[in-house]
């Protein structure tokens, strides 16, 4: 789901239109799952002012400031018919109760047939993809050679905590990619829109980016390998600075970050292809030029040859600023 700011697009979540459903539903509709927020009910929902933060494949986000002062998006899920409420009820429950420094835990939930509601905290420096590619401020500035190393780590650890939770899941995160990733204050990764594919049925799941990968493609082959290649991705993407082309549907646009780290390696030049913004710090090329072929091992074509997650987070581990 993308997270690019629409700004200006404010009403109620409650509100009818062709953007927003109506959201039809008794108080008691909004499940919470994880109180640490606080706790707020549908009727909140529907009186909150909503802003429009993006839509994407999966759905819509809105923003929402609720009456007890919180602010949190709300991802409105279609096509996710899976589960009964029973066992969708299961799942994000499961979900809420993640405690990990790298990983946003839902507050809420609202059931459906023909939409589900996920709540969320709301993190105000935004994703990685918005820092990296859509802002030119002060926060860009900031992602300095250490930064970005700190943000591959936090994803790597909480890529790793998911792998281990949810061991027996095809995909235990199955869309990871920038706009999933936020930052806090501290430029402190939180992933999101995790473990999706537990409860999307095969419309809703072909649209998570773990469905780019080339087993994907050609063979609907899926494995937790499909995550590697997900965190190649963004691990390229944060070392050179380009959008990818994977992450659109048509490749017309961004940069094929695999094709273009491959023929690096085989032209001995990987170093050209490090940002410019962080390539000023010569002592740590080195360093750099190694994520990046951390990054070119994730996303090798061929999945056995690919190294294995946790191989790949040692190797992550191992780099130093």
């Amino acid at each position: 789901m993308s997270s690019s700011r629409k700004r200006g697009n404010h009403a109620g979540l409650g509100s009818h239109s062709s953007r927003r459903g109506s959201l039809n539903g008794k108080s008691t509709d909004l499940i919470m799952v994880n109180e640490e927020n606080g706790i707020f009910g549908l009727q909140d929902l529907m009186k909150a002012a909503a802003e429009v933060l993006g839509s994407g494949s999966l759905g819509s986000a809105y923003k929402a400031i609720m009456s007890n002062g919180v602010s949190v998006v709300v991802k409105r899920f279609r096509d996710m018919n899976k589960l009964n409420k029973d066992a969708f009820d299961t799942e994000v429950r499961r979900l809420g109760r993640i405690r990990h420094r790298n990983i946003l835990p839902p507050l809420a939930y609202h059931y459906r047939k023909e939409e589900k509601l996920l709540v969320s905290e709301f993190v105000p420096k935004g994703s990685l993809m918005f820092l990296l590619h859509g802002d030119r401020g002060l926060s860009h500035a900031e992602l300095t050679w250490p930064t970005r190393l700190k943000i591959i780590k936090g994803v790597a650890r909480g890529m790793g905590f998911l792998h281990t939770e949810f061991a027996n899941y095809e995909l235990p995160h199955g869309n990871l990619k920038s706009s999933n990733i936020l930052l806090s204050s501290n430029y402190e990764p939180l992933l999101t829109d995790y473990a999706l594919y537990s409860i999307s049925n095969t419309h809703s799941a072909q649209a998570l980016f773990s469905y780019k990968c080339p087993e994907a493609v050609l063979y609907q082959q899926l494995s937790p390998k499909n995550d590697v290649y997900c965190l190649g991705i963004v691990i390229l993407e944060i070392m050179t600075g380009k959008y990818p082309s994977q992450y659109l549907n048509n490749h017309k646009g961004g940069t094929d970050v695999v094709q273009w780290i491959k023929q690096a390696i085989s032209e001995d030049r990987v170093s050209e292809l490090i940002d410019p913004e962080i390539a000023t710090m010569k002592d740590s090329i080195g360093k750099m030029e190694n994520m990046l072929y951390i990054g070119a091992s994730c996303t090798e074509n061929d999945h056995e040859k690919r190294i294995e997650m946790r191989e790949a987070i040692r190797n992550i581990e191992e780099i130093q600023v």
